[in-house]
């Protein structure tokens, strides 16, 4: 159902994924192609890419890659320029609205061109500076490691120099925060000491078409036969960027103990600096036979491996909102086991069995866990069928570009 007048929306983000494969910049894409197919006029001012290009349009999207900016990184050539950038397409299309992807737009806000041109500033936000200290005092801190101390320190020390020097002001001053879970709610009423009337709730969304059960189960035989995977194996699905902070170590570290109750191997999709360290922990468990590493993959990729496991986990780290992949995962019907952290309740309600939380780096628990979905074929079904209710619900694209335009509307001029 196209909008009875389309919006012109100027984005900003300093990542999509041209950049690089990552949630931030699949949610940015989907949610932009999404809005430009209800009509309404959508425009991202993002960084440079590494391979030069300027502009494209992908699914009706025009996105301006600002040349003499760090590729997907913040800096003051970012602020500039694409302050710069927005004011010329301004002269032409005539925003009705500026929508900011977590700091994106700080050049905008900084310059007063919202107030200048009277549009209003809607911001996004992807987690809070106080998410990533959490995160890196359970990934970093740790008294006999004087390089883990360092690096917690010195994280420590930057975002609370971010946080007071110039994102407090930039959130405040923003005429509506987005929160995309029912935690964030709370944070941004503590830590930015927003009132309810500057945040409104809009879940971030997924393509419950693209991930959806599987209609032809023959059809995933020959990905089983790529990863070389025994027919009677049980396969464990981790997706994650192959970081530390993201935990798929400790999936890794259980696996022995899940092969001493159920043949299972171990498919990991993504990559990152911390994928050698995965591996020597493999080898070192004497799993790296059973623990399939097959890199970064599309999104239409991604679904061919949900489809493939029988179970989904994410011992995640990270305090953060909740990662797609878990969406993704419950769209497809999958039975999925995740850190009880960040925002991951949003999706997953232990009291209404569509999903298993966990106490982060429990391993304990993570392996009760595996071994209770395996061992139970039917009950597992069953969490999985609830968790695919849920997904088309409330956390389908169609739902979040709803949501999206209603605030878009409310404080368009």
């Amino acid at each position: 159902m196209r909008s009875p007048k389309g919006l012109a929306v100027c984005m900003f983000s300093r990542i999509m994924p041209a950049h690089a494969a990552g949630g931030m910049q699949d949610h940015v894409q989907t949610l932009s192609a999404g809005l430009a197919r209800q009509g309404h006029a959508i425009s991202v001012i993002t960084t440079a890419r590494a391979d030069g290009v300027e502009f494209e349009i992908v699914d009706g999207v025009e996105i301006y890659f600002l040349r003499g900016t760090a590729v997907g990184r913040y800096s003051a050539a970012f602020w500039n320029l694409s302050a710069r950038k927005f004011e010329q397409l301004h002269a032409d299309k005539r925003f009705d609205v500026l929508h900011s992807q977590s700091i994106g737009a700080y050049g905008v806000y900084k310059k007063r061109l919202p107030r200048k041109y009277r549009l209003p500033l809607v911001t996004s936000l992807h987690g809070t500076h106080f998410d990533v200290v959490t995160t890196s005092w359970h990934t970093d801190f740790a008294l006999t490691n004087p390089l883990g101390l360092a690096r917690f320190a010195a994280v420590a020390v930057q975002m609370l120099w971010n946080y007071a020097s110039r994102d407090l002001w930039f959130i405040r001053g923003s005429d509506v925060v987005i929160a995309t879970s029912d935690a964030d709610v709370a944070k941004y009423r503590k830590y930015y000491r927003l009132p309810d009337a500057q945040i409104r709730k809009v879940y971030n969304g997924i393509d419950t078409r693209l991930f959806s059960p599987v209609t032809n189960p023959q059809s995933l035989e020959s990905l089983r036969e790529e990863l070389k995977i025994p027919a009677n194996d049980k396969i464990i699905l981790a997706l994650a960027r192959l970081q530390k902070d993201k935990g798929v170590q400790n999936a890794i570290a259980v696996l022995p103990r899940v092969r001493e109750k159920f043949p299972a191997s171990l498919v990991i999709v993504g990559d990152g600096d911390y994928r050698a360290a995965l591996e020597n922990l493999a080898r070192d468990l004497g799993v790296a036979s059973h623990t399939r590493f097959v890199g970064t993959q599309s999104l239409v990729e991604c679904a061919r491996y949900f489809h493939l496991c029988d179970l989904f986990v994410d011992p995640t780290l990270r305090t953060d909102g909740y990662d797609l992949t878990i969406a993704e995962a419950m769209a497809c019907a999958k039975p999925v086991i995740a850190s009880d952290v960040g925002a991951n309740a949003t999706l997953i309600d232990a009291a209404a069995r569509d999903g298993i939380l966990i106490r982060r780096g429990d391993n304990e628990a993570l392996l009760g866990a595996i071994l209770r979905v395996l061992g139970d074929a039917e009950w597992a079904r069953a969490m999985g069928a609830r968790a695919r209710e849920k997904m088309l619900a409330r956390f389908s694209i169609e739902a979040m570009v709803d949501g999206m335009e209603r605030v878009y509307r409310e404080f368009a001029v």
